[in-house]
């Protein structure tokens, strides 16, 4: 029995020996894998960072980017718009001296209709001024509240323009095919 006792005694601690030694290899590799476990940790809250801030600065980038290409396209559209305003200015002012020509026409006729026409004239113009200085707001209130104040009067303006507009388009286009003409025989005389 004793050499059973020793036979196991030996058995048991040779067997514990390499148990141990695996114990020992295992928590080594444990810790091996905590250690590099903690290194990508590191890493990718590193990388992780590192890409948060590059997505910062891209950002930032893009935005200001963004914030001077809208400031280009202001600018553009504030240069057309008052390219567009002196324009229209431009043609208002055409459309006040189209209707004093017109009520020219109407001075041996219907005088008073004339002297309304004047009247017409000189209130297109002044929206053309005001159109000129930009301030397009106040003319829209402007009318708006003159055709609340006087309807009839606001009314005869306006049918008084329209027919002054359409004498003068009339008597303008009458014109056009004369000149036209004379211009081709002035042309064939000299041929």
């Amino acid at each position: 029995m004793a050499e059973q006792i020793e036979k196991t005694g030996n058995g048991a601690g040779a067997r514990s020996q390499p148990l141990k030694s695996a114990k020992k290899e295992a928590q080594n590799v444990a810790d091996q894998a905590t250690e590099a476990g903690r290194d990508i940790k590191e890493r990718v809250v590193g990388l992780a960072e590192e890409s948060v801030d590059a997505a910062r600065a891209q950002a930032e980038n893009l935005a200001g980017a963004a914030r001077e290409f809208a400031s280009e396209a202001g600018e553009a559209i504030k240069s057309r718009a008052n390219a567009q305003r002196e324009a229209g200015a431009d043609y208002i002012g055409g459309i006040a001296d189209a209707i004093r020509r017109a009520s020219r026409e109407f001075d041996n006729d219907l005088p008073i209709a004339g002297v309304y026409m004047r009247k017409a004239a000189s209130k297109v113009e002044e929206i053309s001024d005001t159109v000129q200085q930009g301030d397009i707001s106040d003319l829209v209130h402007g009318v708006q509240s003159f055709a609340r104040r006087q309807p009839t009067a606001f009314l005869g303006l306006a049918v008084l323009a329209g027919f002054g507009a359409v004498r003068f388009l009339k008597s303008s286009s009458a014109a056009a095919p004369r000149s036209t003409a004379a211009a081709r025989s002035d042309t064939e005389d000299r041929s």
